[in-house]
C-alpha cells in the first residue's frame, strides 16, 4: 500500500474513531473505487454503515471483508468479524441458519487462533441463542473467563452485562447488578475502546432498569458514560442522540425508551418513540434486537381502548415471546380471560428460570385469574409476585405486589384490601409509575364505596383526571362509570382538551383546517418531523383514530381562535 493511499486510509480511520459516520464512509468509499480494497478498509466501510443504521449493506460490505481477511492471513480477525456477522443475522434478522453458518465460520477461521479471544466471542454468541437462562449464563461465564484471560475489554464489557441481565432475570439479583456496575466500570474508565459494545452493554442496563422498576442506577452510569466522553474525546458516543432525558448510546434505541415511556405511563412519548421504532425497523427490514416496539405498540393500544388495532398489530408477531403479555392484556380486554390465562400459563411453563423476568406475566396473570374467579390460582401468581418484590427491593415491584394482594383480597371481601391498596398507591407514585397509582386508586375507590363514600368520590375522581391526562381511555371510563354509579359527575368540559399544549392547539387549528405536515411546518416554522410528532401527540391525547376527528372534535371543543389585532 502506497503512502498516499495509507494516508487516505488514516483519515477515514480517524473519521470512524471520531464518530464522523459520513466523513467515514465517503472516504472508505473513495478507498474502495480507486483500488483493490484491503480488509481494513471494507471492514471499517462496513462500522460506519452499520452507525448509519444501513445494516443489510454493512453485513454484506463485511461479509466480503471475511474473505480478504481470510486471504490476507488474519485469521482473528476474520473469526471475530464472523461472530459479529452470526449476531447481527441471529438478533436483527431472525435467519438463524446463516448466523449458524457464520459461527461455523468463526470456529473455523479460530482454530489456528488458540491464544485469543476468539472463543470467548463465539460463547457469547452461544449465550444469546441459549433457550434457557442457566444456559446462556454458564456461556456468558466462559465468554468473560476467555475476555479477562486474554485482556479483551470489549468482550468484557459486553459478557458482563449480558451475565448480570440473565442474572437479575432468573432471580440472582444482587450479583447480577454487580456485574452490570462493573461492565458500566469498564466502559467509564475508558478501557473498551469499541463503540457498539459499550452501545450494546448500556442498552443491556437500560433493559435490567425497566426488568426491577429501578432507573436510578441507569441514570447514574449515564452521567458516568458522559463524563467518558469528555475525558477520553470518545467520538463514537458524542455523535449518538437521545430521546430520553438521561441519554441513549445504542444506534437503535427507540424500542427500549418507548418501553420506558409505556411502563411509567407518559403514553403519548411512547406513541412517538414506538412509532419511530417501528418505522426503522420497516424500513429496514429488521426484527428488533429487544423487544419488538410493535408488541409494546399493541399494548399501548390497548391502553387506549383502540383494540382492533392492537389485534391487527399483533397478528404477525404472535409467535414472540413478547407478544404474549400484550396478547393477554387484550384477551382480558375483551373479555376472554380464559384464553389470556392459557397464554400465560404456557409461556410461564416454558421459561420457568427467568423469576424476575416473568414478573410482568403474572401481573396480568392475576388479572385473568380473578376474572375467572379462580382466587387460589390468583394467589398463587400474587406469591410469585411478592418473591420478586422481596429480591429486587424495588419500589415499582413493591407497588405490583401490594396491588396484585389488594385485587385479591377485595374479589374476596376482605377488609384488609383498602389498605394493601392505598399501600400499592403510594409505591407506584415514589416508583414515578403514574398509570399504576391511578389505576391502585380507583381499585381503593370500589373497595370503600359502601363504608367511606367520601373517599371513594375522592379517589375515583382524582383517577378519572389522571386517567384522562394520561390518555388512558378504558380506564378513564371505567372510573367516569364508577362515579356515576354513585350518582357523581365525573368528567366536566371537553374530555382531554386541557392536556395539549399551546403548540399543540395551534396544530390542532391547522389541522382542522385541513393543512397538511408539511403545511403546519411551514406556518409554524418547524420541521416536518416536528409537525408529524404533535400530530401524533394529539391523536393520542384525545384519544382520536385520524386527522378527520380531529377535525372534527376541534370544531366542536375548540374556543373561537382569536381575532388579529
Amino acid at each position: 500500500m502506497g503512502e498516499m493511499e495509507t494516508d487516505k486510509v488514516d483519515r477515514a480511520s480517524a473519521a470512524l474513531a471520531s464518530g464522523d459516520w459520513e466523513a467515514a464512509r465517503d472516504l472508505f468509499l473513495a478507498i474502495v473505487a480507486d483500488t483493490s480494497p484491503l480488509a481494513e478498509v471494507l471492514d471499517g466501510l462496513g462500522r460506519a454503515l452499520w452507525w448509519l443504521k444501513d445494516v443489510p449493506s454493512a453485513i454484506d460490505i463485511r461479509a466480503r471483508a471475511f474473505g480478504v481477511y481470510i486471504e490476507e492471513g488474519k485469521r482473528a480477525q476474520a473469526a471475530r468479524l464472523a461472530v459479529w456477522l452470526s449476531r447481527e443475522l441471529r438478533n436483527l434478522f431472525r435467519t438463524d441458519a446463516a448466523a449458524s453458518g457464520w459461527l461455523a465460520r468463526a470456529e473455523t477461521a479460530g482454530e489456528q487462533e488458540g491464544d485469543s479471544s476468539v472463543a470467548g466471542w463465539i460463547s457469547l454468541a452461544r449465550a444469546e441463542a441459549a433457550p434457557r437462562a442457566l444456559e446462556a449464563i454458564v456461556l456468558c461465564k466462559a465468554a468473560l473467563l476467555s475476555a479477562r484471560t486474554h485482556r479483551d475489554s470489549n468482550l468484557e464489557v459486553v459478557s458482563l452485562a449480558r451475565l448480570g441481565f440473565l442474572q437479575v432475570a432468573e432471580g440472582d439479583v444482587d450479583v447480577g447488578i454487580n456485574s452490570l456496575d462493573e461492565s458500566m466500570a469498564i466502559a467509564a474508565a475508558g478501557e473498551a475502546d469499541d463503540g457498539q459494545s459499550i452501545a450494546e452493554a448500556y442498552c443491556t442496563l437500560m433493559d435490567t432498569a425497566e426488568l426491577l422498576g429501578d432507573t436510578d442506577r441507569f441514570e447514574q452510569w449515564t452521567v458516568a458514560i458522559d463524563v467518558l466522553k469528555a475525558r477520553h474525546g470518545f467520538g463514537p458516543l458524542d455523535s449518538v442522540g437521545s430521546s430520553l432525558a438521561y441519554g441513549n448510546l445504542s444506534a437503535f434505541c427507540a424500542a427500549c425508551c418507548g418501553g420506558m415511556y409505556l411502563v411509567t405511563g407518559r403514553l403519548a412519548d411512547a406513541e412517538g418513540e414506538l412509532r419511530h421504532a417501528i418505522t426503522d425497523l420497516e424500513t429496514r427490514g429488521m426484527q428488533s434486537r429487544c423487544v419488538h416496539p410493535v408488541t409494546q405498540l399493541a399494548e399501548l393500544r390497548v391502553l387506549q381502548g383502540r383494540y382492533e388495532e392492537a389485534r391487527a398489530l399483533l397478528e404477525s408477531y404472535e409467535d414472540l415471546p413478547e407478544a404474549v403479555r400484550p396478547l393477554a392484556v387484550l384477551d382480558l380486554a375483551l373479555g376472554e380471560p380464559e384464553s389470556a390465562a392459557a397464554r400465560l400459563n404456557q409461556r410461564l411453563a416454558d421459561h420457568d428460570d427467568l423469576m424476575v423476568g416473568a414478573l410482568p406475566l403474572q401481573t396480568v396473570l392475576v388479572d385473568a385469574h380473578i376474572a375467572l374467579g379462580n382466587l387460589d390460582a390468583a394467589v398463587n401468581a400474587v406469591q410469585a409476585i411478592e418473591g420478586v418484590a422481596a429480591l429486587t427491593k424495588s419500589k415499582r415491584h413493591a407497588g405490583e405486589a401490594l396491588f396484585a394482594r389488594g385485587k385479591v383480597l377485595a374479589a374476596s371481601g376482605e377488609p384488609e384490601a383498602s389498605t394493601a391498596l392505598r399501600g400499592s398507591a403510594v409505591a407506584f407514585s415514589e416508583a414515578g409509575m403514574a398509570l399504576g397509582a391511578c389505576r391502585a386508586r380507583l381499585e381503593l375507590a370500589r373497595t370503600l364505596r359502601d363504608t367511606d363514600r367520601p373517599v371513594a368520590i375522592s379517589e375515583a375522581r382524582a383517577a378519572l383526571a389522571a386517567f384522562d391526562r394520561l390518555g388512558a381511555i378504558p380506564d378513564a371510563d371505567a372510573a367516569a362509570a364508577f362515579l356515576r354509579e354513585l350518582g357523581v359527575r365525573g368528567r366536566t368540559g371537553p374530555k382531554n382538551l386541557e392536556l395539549l399544549t399551546k403548540r399543540e392547539i395551534e396544530v390542532l387549528r391547522l389541522v382542522a383546517k385541513g393543512f397538511s405536515n408539511g403545511e403546519i411546518a411551514e406556518r409554524l416554522f418547524i420541521s416536518i418531523k416536528t409537525a408529524g410528532h404533535h400530530v401524533s401527540n394529539i391523536l393520542t391525547k384525545l384519544g382520536l383514530r385520524s386527522r378527520t376527528e380531529a377535525a372534527a372534535f376541534a370544531s366542536i371543543h375548540l374556543p373561537s381562535e382569536p381575532a388579529p389585532r
